[in-house]
C-alpha cells in the first residue's frame, strides 16, 4: 500500500525524543510555569536553576529578561514572537534583554534603545553576558 503525504508527494516522516535525560542537581526543582506554554521559557529556566546552584548571582539587583529554547548541549534556539517578549520586558523594568542570537537584529528593533538585547547562541554565552562566566 502506498501513502502519499499531505505535502503531495511520498514522504517518510520522523519524530525525536530524548530518551531517559538526567540530570543531577543538589537539590530539588520544582517548575511552576503558570500560564508559560511552549518551550520558549527554556534559556531563562535553565538560568535561574545555574543561579541557584551555583555561588554566582547572574542578576547582581538587575531585572533580566528573555527567551530561548535550549536543547540538552546548551544550544538557544528560536521562539515565536519576540518582539511582543521585548515589549513586555521591557514594560516589566527590565534592563536586559538575552535573545537567541538568530533573532537579536529583531529583538534590538523592537526595543527601539530602551533596553539592552544581547544575542546567544549558547548557554554559555548567556552566563557570559550577565557576568558570570
Amino acid at each position: 500500500m502506498r501513502r502519499v503525504s499531505s505535502i503531495g508527494r511520498p514522504a517518510l516522516g520522523v519524530a525525536l525524543q530524548s530518551v531517559d535525560p538526567k540530570i543531577d542537581l543538589p537539590f530539588a526543582v520544582k517548575v511552576n510555569q503558570g500560564d508559560i506554554g511552549g518551550p520558549s521559557a527554556g534559556l531563562m529556566l535553565a538560568l535561574s536553576v545555574y543561579d541557584l546552584a551555583s555561588a554566582t548571582d547572574l542578576a547582581r539587583g538587575r531585572v533580566i529578561a528573555g527567551t530561548g529554547t535550549i536543547d540538552l548541549d546548551g544550544r538557544v534556539g528560536e521562539i515565536g514572537g519576540i518582539a511582543e517578549k521585548v515589549v513586555g520586558a521591557r514594560r516589566a523594568g527590565a534592563v536586559l534583554f538575552l535573545a537567541p542570537a538568530t533573532q537579536a537584529g529583531d529583538a534590538r528593533k523592537a526595543a527601539g534603545g530602551r533596553i539592552r538585547v544581547v544575542a546567544v547562541k549558547t548557554f554559555q554565552d548567556a552566563v557570559d553576558a550577565l557576568g558570570g562566566g
